[in-house]
């Protein structure tokens, strides 16, 4: 994985093989630490040893190295990585501190969650930025997005565009400059 929104990606495609159809990211981003939980409903984590790249739920190849490489990101910068069964999904959590000689660029996340609306258009995908005091603010709602446009406006570009802009700007105001993949 080049990038954090890569990292993220890869843990939506994680949610959607385990049966997911919501998923919630809650984004925080202070002091050059970045944090990320990511809550799905999808059937859960069946082993504790998720982050062994030789341990897999995985039928068609028997590695799995995404976690065990965001583990490893996470934690060459002084980070943490926890991960936990809900009563239904998962729970994932990461810290990863973006200033550290060892960090790795951040990566254009609002490609991530319109690659996401484009590739899982069974999924309710929500983001939020942790505003402080418990309070959140929604800066991407697929299901809103799919009541107000079809599945095929999104080959336009203009739309694509549009959305881009709205993501950037709510990541902006949490300190994230999307755009140019740094803070």
């Amino acid at each position: 994985m080049k990038n954090i929104a890569d990292h993220i990606f890869d843990i939506l495609e994680n949610s959607v093989a385990a049966g997911a159809t919501e998923v919630e990211i809650i984004l925080d981003f202070h002091n050059k630490h970045f944090f990320c939980k990511i809550i799905d409903n999808g059937k859960g984590i069946k082993s504790d040893k998720v982050t062994d790249p030789f341990v897999t739920s995985r039928k068609e190849r028997k590695v799995g190295l995404g976690l065990p490489l965001l583990k490893r990101t996470v934690e060459s910068t002084g980070g943490s990585l926890k991960i936990s069964n809900l009563k239904r999904g998962s729970c994932l959590e990461f810290e990863t501190d973006l200033a550290h000689i060892d960090a790795k660029p951040f990566g254009d996340l609002p490609n991530v969650f319109i690659d996401a609306l484009i590739c899982w258009p069974g999924v309710d995908l929500k983001v939020f930025l942790n505003m402080g005091d418990g309070k959140k603010k929604e800066i991407f709602n697929s299901k809103k997005i799919k009541k107000i446009i079809d599945y095929s406006d999104l080959q336009q570009k203009e739309i694509r565009n549009f959305i881009y802009q709205s993501i950037d700007k709510g990541l902006q105001e949490a300190g994230i400059d999307a755009q140019f993949g740094r803070l």
